[in-house]
């Protein structure tokens, strides 16, 4: 009995030492529960901010991704809006480019209440009656019975007389005979000369030269329809080859020599001249130049292969003119170059264009009211000269150029809020140059004798724009210098009242007029 009591105490003994145990493992697997759920706790809260702020990164980078593409497809929408919004009121292109669908502008006179068409009081234009001496030609229309009845007995009670004036083409074959003599006193021989537009057997003559070059050179029509409009004109008498129309072309220029030099001196020793250049496509060069110089009367043309400062410099122009001549041009950094002394004045015509265009884009007002200023100002400039008033006085100056700086400093406020780059450029360039080159853009402000824009010279060079819609291209430098020669003739001849067909055709016949004959010339209407 006492032995199984022994047993059952050792046996109790180990069971509570092993309670103890487990209560002891229980109190470390609670306590090991409690940190695991610590633990699970701070990784559920870890997550969650790991989880918020990956998200936040990943819509982050996706919304600026999507702004980026959002931004350049909105600027990319401004700028194609802005050149279908180009036309001839507010950049450089020609109102024969403008959109169908925009009101074309034939002139820049202002829009009044006035009907289209003549205005009470102008004179009517029309051909004048002739005069009985005039007449070289009569036809009688007459009739031999009454349309009524058929009686032939009839007779003219009255006679209504209308005019026609026309024109035929007449064949001439002229043969010109040379005599040899001898001199039966003192047996020398001598002979008529024979002149060099007569050098060959048979040759065309100046009429027929004189019509294939103003076709060539002022129709701006191709060899091959020159040919059949000549063919065509004189039923099929004269038809000149094509490689004659070339020849011929190169000719004339050559004759020309003379005369270029002496409107490239008269040019040289004005006190005010103009200058500008266009793009034409020359040969395999789609950036070739023809550039165009003049006094107001002398017109020089100079072909080069690109559009660049070298080509200025070897037409020598700019560098040979006298610190006292002004040059009227388009912004162009060169002409203020150390090698060029002459004083520079640029074109407003172009400024107000770019003000145009800025303030349709932008809708910012410094550009309109600066586009006013300008505007009014010149309108005023001319009524004084109306009135024979020379300048303004120093109160008008000093009262632009206020208005001028104000507006130039509003400017720079309103640009730099504009969000399109695009146009934020254009903007910013334009104050700039406005602002740094106050003194030639004004200029005319200060002097009535001198110009607002440089439309003159930039006329002269529009009808290279017509020639490159017609015949698109140059075939090689050759032939540009050819056509920038004969052009420099025809102009000048133009620009003093001479009739081009008769300038072209007096220098076939080996009397081309000279600079000197032009400005001896009365005034006459071209």
């Amino acid at each position: 009995m006492g032995n199984t009591l022994g047993k059952l105490q050792t046996r109790v003994n180990e069971l509570e030492k092993k309670l103890v145990e487990l209560q002891d493992k229980n109190s470390e697997l609670i306590e090991e529960k409690k940190s695991l759920t610590s633990k699970l706790k701070y990784l559920e809260e870890s997550f969650d901010k790991k989880l918020e702020t990956a998200l936040t990164k990943a819509v982050k980078e996706v919304s600026e991704k999507y702004e980026k593409i959002i931004k350049e497809k909105d600027q990319r929408i401004f700028e194609l809006e802005q050149r279908l919004n180009i036309n001839s009121n507010n950049s450089s292109l020609p109102s024969s480019k403008d959109p169908i669908y925009k009101t074309k502008i034939c002139n820049s006179r202002k829009e009044t209440d006035k009907s289209k068409g003549g205005q009470i009081g102008h004179k009517k234009h029309k051909l004048e009656k002739f005069n009985d001496n005039e007449i070289t030609e009569e036809v009688n229309h007459t009739m031999d019975k009454c349309p009524n009845c058929n009686s032939k007995n009839i007779k003219v009670i009255n006679v209504k007389v209308r005019d026609e004036l026309d024109f035929k083409i007449t064949i001439i074959k002229r043969r010109h005979y040379f005599n040899e003599y001898v001199c039966e006193d003192c047996g020398s021989k001598f002979k008529s000369e024979i002149p060099e537009n007569l050098h060959a057997e048979n040759q065309y003559g100046s009429e027929v030269k004189a019509l294939a070059i103003n076709l060539l050179d002022y129709g701006f029509i191709s060899y091959n329809r020159v040919r059949k409009i000549i063919c065509g004109f004189t039923n099929g008498e004269i038809d000149p080859s094509e490689g004659y129309l070339v020849k011929l072309q190169k000719k004339a220029s050559s004759m020309l020599k003379d005369f270029t030099f002496d409107v490239k001196q008269k040019i040289l020793e004005s006190k005010l001249n103009y200058w500008d250049d266009t793009v034409a496509k020359i040969g395999e060069k789609d950036k070739g130049c023809i550039r165009g110089y003049t006094n107001g009367k002398e017109v020089l043309y100079k072909a080069h292969l690109a559009k660049d400062t070298k080509g200025m410099d070897e037409d020598g122009i700019l560098q040979n003119l006298p610190s006292d001549c002004t040059v009227m041009h388009d912004h162009l950094l060169h002409n203020y170059c150390e090698d060029y002394s002459y004083k520079n004045i640029e074109c407003n015509a172009h400024i107000t264009r770019k003000l145009q265009s800025i303030a349709e884009n932008t809708k910012h007002d410094w550009a309109d009211k600066m586009k006013e200023l300008l505007e009014s100002t010149l309108n005023k400039r001319k009524k004084y000269s109306e009135k024979q008033i020379k300048s303004f006085s120093e109160e008008e100056i000093k009262n632009f150029d206020s208005k001028y700086d104000s507006i130039i400093k509003d400017g720079f406020k309103e640009y730099v809020e504009f969000k399109h780059k695009y146009e934020f450029t254009k903007e910013e360039n334009l104050l700039e140059f406005m602002r740094d080159f106050k003194g030639p853009i004004t200029e005319w402000v200060r002097d009535f004798s001198l110009p607002y824009s440089n439309n003159l010279c930039e006329r002269l060079l529009r009808m290279l724009k017509t020639k490159m819609k017609i015949s698109y291209q140059f075939q090689n430098l050759e032939s540009a210098k050819c056509f920038a020669n004969i052009m420099t003739y025809t102009e000048t001849c133009g620009s003093y009242g001479v009739n081009k067909y008769e300038a072209i055709k007096r220098l076939f016949d080996n009397n081309p007029y000279t600079v000197d004959e032009l400005r001896n010339l009365k005034p006459a209407n071209n």
